[in-house]
């Protein structure tokens, strides 16, 4: 897979909001258009969009999760019984949810079809990841794993591991000690989809400097396999890639996580949220 580079090219003022137009370069550069999430009319006050078009999330004012609702308004979902729920991380119909300290996933239909019981990630994606092709890296007991959704463990957890990248096309990336490696859907050793050699050393990152950029001296293993991760600074959200650099400039009150060529952003007053669609 070729590496996608992404970066903030303009900044419109229309009525008030702000729209950001990036370009999104795979080596030729694919259109972009915004679509906007309308929240539908209900007797909850607090109400944000979520990854999935079809769902909305209701909160109480200090924030803490209350329902999921359909387009037409209706609560679908009681999540009033969870700390915390992602609902930018909505994938594969499965909802990052936090109870009692734990991570779990939940479906559509309320049922947490993966149990609380996994430890809260400490990284710059949040407290939890999303499903991607089907399986979810989670950490137990401090130790990197891979589950299924119906949480079935497919790569063992491991203290050896450093970090497990979200799967892309079925493979994903996986960090050991200074080694890195490829794995497939199974958890088996696979080859590197940019073609180098399946295994290669890198050298420790540099800390992040103030601005969330690796500093210039830090040399890591070239790689066209990038995902960009969301990251705060300031108030205000934008976009990292694998080695810490940004990408996006940090100008956005929310963000949601790049997903199949496309990602939301929330820049205008009136707290609408703008989906950018990357085809290509």
């Amino acid at each position: 897979m070729l590496r996608r580079s992404l970066s903030l090219q303009q900044r419109l003022s229309t009525s008030g909001f702000a729209i950001a137009i990036f370009a999104i370069t795979l080596f030729m550069a694919p259109s972009v258009q915004a679509a906007s999430c309308k929240i539908p009319k209900s007797y909850y006050k607090n109400v944000a969009c979520t990854a999935n078009s079809g769902y909305f999330l209701a909160t109480k004012d200090f924030g803490a999760p209350v329902a999921l609702m359909n387009s037409k308004g209706k609560s679908v979902v009681d999540l009033s019984r969870y700390q915390k729920v992602d609902a930018s991380k909505i994938s594969a119909g499965l909802l990052p949810v936090l109870r009692n300290g734990h991570v779990g996933y939940l479906n559509m239909q309320g049922r947490e079809v993966v149990p609380a019981m996994y430890d809260v990630l400490k990284e710059g994606q949040g407290w939890a990841r999303p499903v991607s092709n089907g399986r979810i890296v989670v950490k137990q007991d401090g130790k990197y794993g891979v589950i299924t959704t119906s949480n079935k463990t497919i790569v063992p957890f491991s203290s050896v591991i450093s970090d497990i990248d979200d799967y892309q096309n079925g493979v994903a990336r996986v960090r050991k000690n200074q080694a890195i490696s490829w794995i497939d859907e199974n958890g088996k050793t696979t080859s590197d989809p940019n073609g180098s050699n399946n295994e290669q050393s890198t050298t420790p990152r540099a800390p992040a400097s103030a601005n969330g950029n690796a500093s210039s001296s830090n040399q890591t293993l070239p790689n066209r396999f990038t995902m960009l991760q969301p990251r705060q600074q300031d108030g205000k959200w934008g976009f990292i890639d694998d080695n810490n650099v940004t990408m996006i400039t940090y100008s956005f009150d929310e963000v949601r996580p790049f997903a199949e060529g496309l990602a939301g952003v929330r820049i205008d007053e009136t707290g609408a949220l703008l989906i950018l669609v990357a085809s290509w």
